[in-house]
């Protein structure tokens, strides 16, 4: 006969069931979801949060109720593997997968934004530049910068 290995959600299943604790028990003692305990039975590995919580949860679920930490482990790795080796499509957690469309538009309206910051600025060297008199003996320039450079002999 062939020994069948089980895989980590047999085998947590089976070792809860020998011990007689329910999935409420569980969840209460330790705060992991029952949902996510679930998962972990069902062997939905794509469905449970990311490996470093899994190996947390495994770890204070083995000391919580005496199981084997180790072989709990070993069948977490070992089940990771295989879930690699399989081709998963997209998950998605709710959040939209970027396109595009997306970057087209950011693009856009950045060449949008500059072209009317330069507009601006255009706008404000065309102003006709005024010279104010405060008293009768001193000048006052109201000149701005001059915005191009055959404008600097002006201020020469």
């Amino acid at each position: 006969m062939s020994e069948h290995k089980l895989t980590l959600g047999e085998y947590f299943r089976k070792e809860r069931e020998d011990r007689g604790i329910d999935l409420k028990d569980i969840e209460e003692r330790t705060k992991i979801p029952a949902q996510t305990l679930r998962f972990l039975e069902d062997d939905q590995i794509d469905m449970l949060p990311p490996k470093a919580f899994v190996r947390g949860f495994l770890q204070v679920i083995s000391r919580e109720f005496d199981l084997n930490e180790e072989e709990l482990l070993n069948l977490f790795e070992e089940a990771l593997v295989a879930s690699e080796k399989t081709e998963k499509p997209y998950r998605n957690f709710g959040y939209p997968k970027r396109t595009n469309a997306v970057y087209i538009i950011a693009t856009a309206v950045v060449i949008l934004l500059l072209a009317v910051i330069f507009g601006v600025t255009m706008k404000q060297c065309r102003a006709p530049q005024q010279q104010t008199s405060v008293e009768p003996y001193a000048v006052v320039s109201m000149q701005s910068a001059p915005c191009f450079p055959e404008q600097v002999s002006d201020f020469l």
